[in-house]
């Protein structure tokens, strides 16, 4: 019989790790009842080695809490950082200047800690550092144009300001390119004008833009389908839309529910 040496009292004691005491016990029960190591592993889905270290480990190092942190040296320089105002950022960046090598999530969950236990007012997203102040200040003298704005101007005629609009044009030719590409391929379709199409497959094969040309090679290939969808007024844009709609319940519903289930969800039931 094995002697387990667990402190008196550990369940009032907020020091211990409570999944590593019942994981301690569990396993010296298994093994006192003369289960192998193998078996133990596979009863409590753990490795081989935990079983062993878990074993012939002390108790106290297994399951007490460790509470050292890299940090801890820098703990009075922290909090009268966070109490003069400093952001976590411009704390973070002076730690790894005096020295600070670990990460800056467990830096930030560090300092979490003692504005919390410590109720220490600070700004948690702004940097306050001098430079930082610069920088935005410099920001500001510029006019942005998000990448989802341009996007969305391409693909769904989007209102740009003019003056957005002939920024753009005038010093991204690439963009310039692609738009007409997409605004010609649309009229393709409007017009339905099978030389339109030939005359845009052609001139796009040649195309400096890779993706484009790959496009335009796309079109000939399948030469005969495209040439049905711009000559035709049918579109099979409802049944694609409809089986998007069924692969994407098939999909959510994969390993969780029943065929049953599927059925129901996927097949209208006039009688139900």
């Amino acid at each position: 019989m094995r002697v387990k040496k667990i402190s008196e009292g550990v369940d009032n004691l907020p020091d211990y790790r409570e999944k590593s005491i019942q994981l301690y016990e569990a396993i010296h029960k298994y093994a006192d009842a003369g289960y192998s190591k193998r078996k133990i592993a596979g009863i409590l889905h753990c490795s081989r080695n935990t079983v062993i270290k878990y074993l012939s480990g002390d108790f106290e190092s297994l399951c007490r809490k460790d509470f050292k942190s890299g940090l801890d040296k820098y703990y009075d320089y922290i909090v009268k950082e966070l109490t003069a105002g400093k952001s976590r950022m411009d704390v973070l960046n002076n730690l790894v200047q005096k020295g600070y090598e670990g990460g800056k999530t467990a830096a930030y969950d560090y300092m979490n800690n003692i504005i919390k236990r410590l109720q220490i007012p600070v700004s948690l997203y702004k940097s306050t550092s001098t430079d930082a102040i610069k920088k935005r200040r410099e920001l500001q003298k510029y006019d942005h144009i998000s990448r989802s704005g341009i996007f969305r101007f391409l693909w769904m005629n989007a209102e740009l300001s003019e003056a957005h609009r002939s920024y753009i044009m005038e010093h991204y030719p690439k963009i310039r390119e692609l738009r007409n590409c997409i605004l010609e391929f649309r009229d393709i379709f409007e017009r339905k004008s099978m030389p339109r199409l030939y005359l845009f497959i052609e001139k796009y094969m040649n195309c400096d833009m890779k993706e484009i040309q790959t496009f335009a090679k796309g079109l000939m290939r399948d030469i005969e389908a495209v040439e049905n969808s711009v000559a035709s007024p049918l579109s099979n844009g409802f049944v694609e839309g409809t089986n998007s709609k069924l692969k994407m319940v098939k999909r959510t519903m994969y390993g969780r529910c029943s065929k049953e289930l599927l059925e129901a969800k996927l097949i209208y039931d006039p009688y139900a």
